[in-house]
């Protein structure tokens, strides 16, 4: 081994929970948008679907801390 080898590896790698995560985050985002402009995302679930985005966000930001680790 050399003297000035580094051995290190500061790379991150993200997981799927992390993606995963972000994309229900920007889809609750996207959800609380659009329904301002009388757009209706997850219109299927009937008077459920109010509370659609809080529910993705929180879900996408659970999924993120899980994947801290």
């Amino acid at each position: 081994m050399k003297k000035n080898e580094v051995l290190i590896n500061n790379e991150k790698s993200i997981g799927i929970a992390t993606i995963c995560g972000w994309l229900l985050i920007g889809f609750g985002i996207m959800d609380f948008a659009l329904s301002f402009m009388g757009i209706n995302l997850t219109g299927f679930l009937g008077p459920i679907s109010r509370f659609s985005p809080i529910a993705a966000g929180l879900l996408g930001s659970f999924l993120i801390n899980t994947d801290k680790n």
